[in-house]
This record gives structure tokens, C-alpha cells and sequence, in this order.
């Protein structure tokens, strides 16, 4: 196994604050518009994936495979470097603490350009918070066309920086009012003030694989890349 070079701290560190949600779901058509049942997990193409990661240097170890519904443990530095892939179908999600931040890095942002590249006719929606100290958020919906809604910053403190339409992303995905209303999300209200990691649920609909037991993924040990980890260095410990 390779060493995680990249790093400065050891593996028993233990981290500042708490997160449990920095996802990344691609859906590729085509949409569905009411029940799906989702095929099984494709281990290789969850590795091939990983592989392709942006924030991924090299996969170190394949662990046991979890449920999405599992949520593993994050207290020390060692625990950072586990990331989750699932690959239903048409469905591609990964779960990995190197796109929840605090610097301004945006990794999420760069991660789903990324992605859209590699695929310009998927639907991405991503949800990356973390809480050191005070509440972090970043969340994204891009649709195929160029529609699209970034969402960033400190809700506990000040208005997110909104990027893109929130109404045409609405418009587009024909999301009527009465979703919104059961989901309390008011597209009138100030932008701290918005659930945005709600509205990329209803974006995913009913291929949101996140919280499901019946729903098995890939869990690796990886490298993350140099930028990745200087992110996570200043975001996840105290003094770097």
C-alpha cells in the first residue's frame, strides 16, 4: 500500500467539528418521473469512477462494502481518507469529506465541471456541510442545457452566495408548488434561509439513493491529491 504522502498530521488525529453529508450524485437519462427500482451495484464501475475523481490522487485499499443508508465515522484524520461509490444503472453517487470545506475552495463546485464535461446529459446534484465551530454549506443542481444553481457560505452568519436561476431550475425539472410546500422550501425567502440540500433532493426524486439501506456501495481507502488534502487540512484541524 502507498503511503498518504500528502499529508502532515497523523492518522489518530482527531478532527474539529463534524460532517456527515459531501455527496455528489450524477443521474443520467433517461429521467424518470415517478417509482424507479434501481439495479444492483457495480463494483467496477464504482472503481473506475473513483479512479477518475477529482479529488482522488489513487485508490489505496477496497474495504467492505456499506449501505448508502451507513454513514461512517469521521473523528480522526485516518478517516478522511474513506470515501463511498455507488453505481446503480443510471445512477452514479460518491460520498467523500475532501468536497466539504471551509477556506472559500469550492470543491464541489469544481468537482460537478468536471463531471459535467465527462458528462454533459446528466443531471448533478451535490451537498457538501460541515460545522467547525460555525456551519458551512455548499450545494449545486446542474441540468443538462446549462441550467443551473450553486448555493454557498456561512447560513448561520450571513446570505449564501447564489450563483444561477433557482425558478428556471425549478421550471426545468417541473417541480410543482406542492413539493416545495411539503418540503418548506420558499424560493422567495433569503438565501440562508432556503433548504438548498431539500431542493437537490426533489432534483434527484426518486433515484436519490442517500439514506437507503437496501442500496449497497463501495467504500476505498484513497490518496486524495495535494490540493485536496491542504482543503481538508485547513478545514478539518485546528492550526493546519
Amino acid at each position: 500500500m502507498t503511503d498518504t504522502t500528502f499529508w502532515t498530521c497523523p492518522p489518530d488525529r482527531e478532527v474539529r467539528g463534524h460532517g456527515d453529508d459531501y455527496t455528489l450524485t450524477l443521474l443520467l437519462p433517461p429521467f424518470p418521473t415517478g417509482t424507479v427500482n434501481l439495479p444492483p451495484h457495480d463494483p467496477e464501475r464504482a472503481r473506475h469512477f473513483a479512479e477518475n475523481f477529482d479529488t482522488v490522487d489513487e485508490i489505496l485499499e477496497e474495504l467492505p462494502p456499506v449501505s448508502a443508508g451507513n454513514y461512517l465515522p469521521l473523528e480522526t484524520r485516518s478517516d478522511l481518507d474513506i470515501i463511498k461509490v455507488g453505481c446503480w444503472g443510471n445512477v452514479i453517487s460518491i460520498s467523500d469529506p475532501a468536497l466539504a470545506e471551509s477556506i472559500g475552495d469550492l470543491p464541489l463546485l469544481g468537482a460537478s465541471a468536471t463531471l459535467r464535461e465527462r458528462y454533459p446529459d446528466a443531471r448533478i446534484v451535490g451537498s457538501a456541510h460541515v460545522d467547525c465551530g460555525e456551519d458551512h454549506t455548499e450545494d449545486i443542481i446542474q441540468l443538462p442545457g446549462g441550467v443551473m444553481l450553486h448555493a454557498e457560505g456561512w447560513p448561520c452568519v450571513e446570505p449564501l452566495d447564489v450563483t444561477g436561476d433557482p425558478q428556471a431550475v425549478v421550471r426545468a425539472l417541473g417541480i410543482s408548488p406542492e413539493p416545495l410546500a411539503e418540503e418548506e422550501i420558499d424560493l422567495d425567502a433569503a438565501s440562508d434561509e432556503i433548504d438548498w440540500r431539500a431542493l437537490g433532493r426533489l432534483a434527484l426524486g426518486p433515484c436519490d439513493p442517500w439514506g437507503r439501506p437496501d442500496l449497497q456501495m463501495s467504500v476505498f481507502r484513497v490518496r486524495h491529491t495535494s490540493s485536496a488534502t491542504f482543503r481538508m487540512r485547513e478545514t478539518w484541524f485546528m492550526n493546519g
